[in-house]
């Protein structure tokens, strides 16, 4: 039988080899742990692949092991508030806990209603009426939602959860998002509450533990580890992984730089290209064959000042595409960007 390949290409899977954000992942456990959480919620932001997905997931299965938590993944966005209600009712234990109140269920929308002695009118009531028996149970929930959007039913969420912590509600809120998503929700005036929830922006993994890694599980010498972990420049690396172990390679060639150039294109850049703007595209552009350029070369070609473009190249930064390494330079962040927009 075929030996399984330790690396996968599939979105939010979490690997076999999985490198973790051990620093990141644990704070974030940590404070949702506490008796008195200094945040309730946070914010897991960077590019399309960068693994937001992967340490959510990986977060919310520490939790689901646990006795006193319900780990709640609504799905859908359309009907955030009706789908939580939902997805805590069909749990369990809550349910049991649920019937044991002698409260019937049929409630619109979800498959059930509560009624009681007071009548109840909306999802909103029906929610808090749940978290009542969690809290007295001595359980917390954890919602999850990823890749947030700026949609209308994506704030009314937000602000019916603003009214749950402030009623001290056991809830914690853990959410991944590009960073123009998840600026665009922060800069709502109405949402208060996020513009203090922390952003953990998921930069590159470490070189050297991308080059352990791909030793250790393809069979390649240390040399050519090195190669392949710069290759990535911290991201991807499971991509890359995944066709040198398919395609029994034990060195890196023509073949799987293409293969990877074709994933990180249908994937990733051509998405992240779309997004920005038409003066951001030039302004990429004049990277021309380099990886890397100094920002007066960009200034002197496109004629924008330094004012200017500063509000330019800030974007660019916050979208992950670029960064600077050092005073007055500028870089790719992603591997192989350069050789994407040849044909641009």
């Amino acid at each position: 039988m075929d030996k399984q390949n330790p690396f996968s290409i599939t979105f939010g899977k979490v690997p076999e080899n999985q490198i973790c954000r051990i620093k990141d992942q644990d704070d974030i456990i940590s404070d949702f742990l506490s008796e008195s959480p200094s945040n309730y919620a946070y914010f897991l932001t960077g590019v399309r692949g960068s693994g937001k997905t992967v340490m959510l997931t990986s977060i919310a299965s520490y939790f689901q092991k646990k006795d006193d938590w319900l780990v709640i993944d609504p799905g859908p966005k359309d009907n955030l508030l009706e789908n939580i209600a939902s997805e805590i009712y069909e749990n369990g234990p809550v349910k049991h806990a649920f019937l044991k109140s002698e409260l019937s269920f049929s409630f619109h929308g979800l498959a059930f209603s509560l009624k009681g002695k007071e009548p109840i009118t909306s999802v909103n009531t029906l929610l808090k009426r749940m978290l009542d028996i969690i809290k007295k149970k001595g359980k917390k929930v954890l919602i999850t939602i990823d890749e947030v959007d700026n949609s209308l039913q994506m704030k009314n969420f937000v602000q019916e959860y603003q009214s749950l912590i402030r009623q001290k509600y056991p809830v914690m809120l853990l959410m991944t998002g590009l960073y123009e998503n998840v600026s665009k929700l922060q800069d709502d005036k109405a949402l208060t509450f996020l513009y203090r929830t922390p952003k953990i922006q998921m930069g590159p993994l470490a070189l050297n533990t991308i080059a352990n890694s791909y030793q250790e599980r393809l069979g390649v010498d240390s040399n050519e580890a090195r190669k392949l972990a710069l290759i990535t420049k911290g991201y991807a690396y499971q991509v890359l992984g995944y066709l040198m172990f398919d395609k029994e390679k034990k060195a890196i060639d023509n073949q799987i730089l293409s293969l990877f150039d074709q994933y990180l294109a249908d994937y990733v850049y051509d998405k992240a290209y779309s997004d920005i703007s038409s003066k951001e595209k030039e302004i990429l552009k004049e990277f021309k064959t380099n990886d890397s350029v100094e920002v007066k070369n960009i200034l002197e070609r496109t004629g924008l000042t330094n004012s200017s473009f500063s509000v330019y190249r800030k974007r660019l930064i916050n979208e992950g595409l670029i960064f600077s390494p050092s005073y007055g330079a500028l870089e790719f962040t992603l591997p192989r960007f350069n050789e994407y927009l040849q044909f641009k």
